[in-house]
């Protein structure tokens, strides 16, 4: 795969499956993460993650797509870069909350 001759990755996602446990996009995204990123060598690969969403109308779900990239990237043994405060953000829960960061 052309992704793994790269030394760093930006990945993101929106959550259109709110409150699911996998393919959260609701995107073709989904398919690629779970039949062929399993199939990738990308251990060691620092990767960037980002998520869209809507902190005002699901406050319960916010950016949950992004929590599912970290698990996903993080299992294949990359390196999760650029994680950043929750502060200011007006939201109940979100899967993508890891150590009280995005």
């Amino acid at each position: 795969s052309e992704i793994a001759s790269h030394d760093t990755l930006i990945v993101g996602a929106p959550t259109w499956h709110t409150g699911a446990d996998e393919q959260r996009s609701g995107t073709s995204w989904d398919d690629w993460l779970y039949d062929t990123l399993p199939n990738v060598e990308l251990e060691g690969k620092k990767v960037a993650i980002f998520g869209v969403g809507d902190q005002a109308s699901y406050a319960d779900n916010f950016c949950d797509a992004a929590g599912e990239l970290y698990d996903l990237f993080s299992a294949k043994g990359c390196t999760i870069i650029g994680k950043t405060s929750t502060d200011g953000y007006d939201h109940e829960e979100s899967k993508a909350v890891v150590d009280d960061q995005f």
